[in-house]
């Protein structure tokens, strides 16, 4: 612990045992393989300005799982769960250090006494309520693999992260009113009769001349943008069967040692040593990569590799697999797809606009005929040839078919009288009708017996958002030179 800790003698009963059954393993996270010297890129993005290197990223994704075991050590499925979403890891890791560059703006600090008070009052590391030096330093060494020191910058690190967070949230606060409206939003349910008019049934009858693919095409070249692309040059090593890999990566870094200096040469040099070359697609960093079946890496690691010169292996992580050795042959300039090209598209995109407004227009008269004449929905189907369907009881967060989301029919639904016809509501596949058959209002006792543990749940939510707008507002500020899904 901290020098002043460390020197503590307490003397404990420890439950050995107990604790190696409770307290899972996570020596080997991961991030190690991410590293300065491992990468082709030198830094994940920049935030103000500043470059973030690649060896700052990797100790940010310490100081989240150091984290999240603090959080989660007693929900060992939920903390596995979560180690494993290493995009999600990564994100963290990136927005964490947006905080810890903010926090050290606003001079956010934690004081070594700060530190030692959070470790010891944590009942990982106690039994009896009583800080245990040996069981902490039991758990350091065999469950997270580190010193104690490293440990304790790690969890100062959380702190300043958490000190943070709670100087966003701290304005946050909730209305009973806030309360009640989203537990009608969650709770209130309906039962209701619908039609749709579905816009494709028009499509057919909307033609869509050249000048407006033209004048569409003008006014949103920005849509038609085409991002860099990459021309590979690879050799295939495959080790199919059960133990063949060593042997297969033994040749690999044979080939690899004579082609990594020929770049220019890769072809010959490879016909020389009796090996095949094979060339993909031109692709995007966003796209994979069809032809190796290491697609996401190999998308990430071309973009900041040189044409004709960076030779480098792609190692598959599985036993029974296929490992390679890749080159950039070419790098496509990014640029506008022609007309031409993207005509069709645009046809469609001008077609489902044009149906969708006549579909609205074709509701409108339904409805209004339905009003003149006072007709039900029944009638309505019947007359016009639609589909007359009916939910079970439904909230505003279920799916309805043919219409989507129910979010906005239920809440249209609820302001009606049982049995009123609704005006068209546009939904996904153009507009539908509803008439609400039952309505199930919230029950009044059983909200104000559930309100406070609610209101919590509405409080939560609320700070998560604030949270969130503050990373969204932030994000301005910062942008990645990786994509944080395929490191």
């Amino acid at each position: 612990m901290l020098t002043l800790l460390r020197k503590k003698k307490i003397a404990k009963k420890v439950l050995w045992g107990l604790a190696i059954i409770i307290i899972p393993a996570f020596v080997l996270w991961g991030a190690g393989s991410l590293s300065q010297k491992s990468t082709p890129f030198k830094y994940i993005g920049t935030i103000d300005g500043k470059k973030v290197p690649v060896d700052d990223f990797v100790e940010s994704i310490k100081d989240v799982q150091v984290g999240l075991f603090l959080s989660y050590f007693n929900q060992s499925e939920v903390l596995d769960k979560i180690q494993k979403d290493r995009p999600l890891l990564n994100r963290l890791a990136w927005e964490n250090l947006m905080i810890k560059r903010t926090a050290g703006k606003d001079k956010i600090t934690v004081s070594n006494r700060e530190v030692v008070g959070f470790i010891t009052r944590h009942p990982l590391f106690s039994r009896g309520r009583i800080f245990d030096d040996k069981l902490y330093n039991y758990i350091l060494k065999n469950s997270l693999g580190m010193t104690p020191r490293t440990f304790e910058e790690n969890v100062r690190n959380f702190l300043v992260n958490a000190k943070f967070k709670e100087a966003i949230i701290k304005n946050v606060n909730v209305s009973d009113e806030e309360v009640l409206k989203s537990y009608k939003n969650e709770f209130e349910k309906v039962k209701l009769s619908y039609v749709v008019i579905d816009k494709d049934l028009f499509r057919k009858d909307v033609e869509v001349s050249e000048s407006a693919i033209t004048l569409f095409y003008e006014k949103n070249e920005g849509l038609f943008a085409e991002p860099e692309k990459t021309v590979l040059q690879y050799v295939a090593f495959p080790h199919k069967e059960e133990g063949a890999k060593e042997s297969v990566l033994s040749d690999l870094k044979t080939s690899y040692d004579k082609l990594r200096r020929h770049g220019r040469d890769f072809t010959k040099t490879a016909k020389r040593l009796n090996l095949e070359v094979g060339e993909t697609a031109p692709f995007s960093r966003d796209e994979i990569v069809p032809e190796l079946e290491n697609a996401g890496e190999a998308s990430i690691l071309s973009s900041r590799l040189r044409p004709l010169m960076d030779v480098i292996p792609l190692i598959s992580e599985n036993d029974i697999g296929t490992s390679y050795i890749i080159m950039v042959k070419e790098k496509l300039s990014p640029g506008i797809k022609s007309r031409e090209l993207v005509s069709t598209y645009i046809r469609d995109v001008l077609k489902d606009e044009e149906a969708n407004v006549l579909a609205g227009r074709e509701a409108e008269n339904i409805y209004s005929e339905a009003k003149d004449k006072n007709m039900s929905l029944k009638k309505i189907a019947a007359k016009y040839n639609l589909e007359l369907r009916q939910t079970d009881f439904i909230t505003r967060f279920d799916y309805v078919e043919g219409v989507g989301e129910a979010y906005k029919i239920v809440g249209s639904a609820l302001r009606l009288e049982v049995g009123e016809l609704s005006s068209p509501i546009e939904v996904r596949k153009g507009f539908a009708l509803i008439e609400p058959v039952e309505i199930e209002l919230i029950d009044v006792k059983k909200f104000e017996n559930e309100k406070e543990d609610y209101k919590n749940k509405v409080f939560t939510i609320k700070k998560m958002k604030a949270l969130e707008s503050w990373l969204k507002n932030e994000k301005s500020s910062s942008s990645l030179a990786v994509d944080l899904n395929r490191i």
